[in-house]
């Protein structure tokens, strides 16, 4: 049986009156009854929260109540200090923080999944909504970086109709690379110059 429990990256973990119950030598019940007695001193910690758990060959359901690290501490604070509910506490705060760790991770990661996959043009109608230039601008400046022309001077020197045309492989992941990094720019504020400056900067 797991400690610390969750169910999806905005969800607060959360143990059990069951976990506590097993691994504190306690009976559920006990522990359930405990949590009732205390329940306004645990809202304080937040909202209790609860599922309906049916029971394996009993037609009633009981009620499994789910405690956040705060609520749980303050429940141990109230079990006799025995030196299993001792190695419990110690358990459930290393447990925690354990989950705590890989819900910043996965958060992380998403957010990095998220953004690296923004797309300039929509990015410029959302941070630049009246600024009618600015698609045209950064759209050229991602080709000056990627090929060290323009989407017309690239039209007019390899004779296409369409400057994407003219890309070799390398300069299509330049060109990608370039529109990555001018949308992350601009959510993070930068201006048209500053952008150019930092795109250039690598050359």
């Amino acid at each position: 049986m797991e400690l610390v429990y969750y169910k999806g990256l905005k969800d607060e973990p959360y143990t059990t009156a069951e976990v506590i119950a097993e691994h504190t030598g306690n009976k559920y019940r006990s522990v359930s009854d405990l949590i009732r007695d205390n329940q306004d001193d645990l809202n304080e910690f937040g909202i209790l929260r609860f599922e309906i758990a049916k029971i394996p060959g009993r037609g009633r359901p009981k009620k499994v109540y789910q405690l956040n690290e705060q609520q749980a501490t303050f429940l141990i604070t109230l079990l006799d200090n025995t030196p299993q509910v001792k190695e419990f506490k110690k358990a459930l705060v290393k447990a925690f923080y354990s989950i705590k760790q890989e819900l910043d991770q996965a958060k992380l990661s998403r957010e990095l999944n998220k953004r690296a996959n923004i797309d300039l043009a929509e990015t410029i109608k959302a941070e630049l909504p009246d600024d009618k230039y600015a698609y045209s601008n950064y759209h050229q400046l991602a080709y000056k970086y990627a090929t060290g022309m323009t989407p017309k001077q690239l039209k007019k020197t390899k004779g296409v109709n369409k400057p994407e045309e003219a890309l070799d492989n390398d300069q299509k992941e330049r060109l990608e690379r370039a529109k990555q990094h001018i949308a992350l720019y601009l959510l993070d504020g930068n201006d048209y110059q500053d952008i150019k400056a930092k795109l250039f900067a690598d050359i």
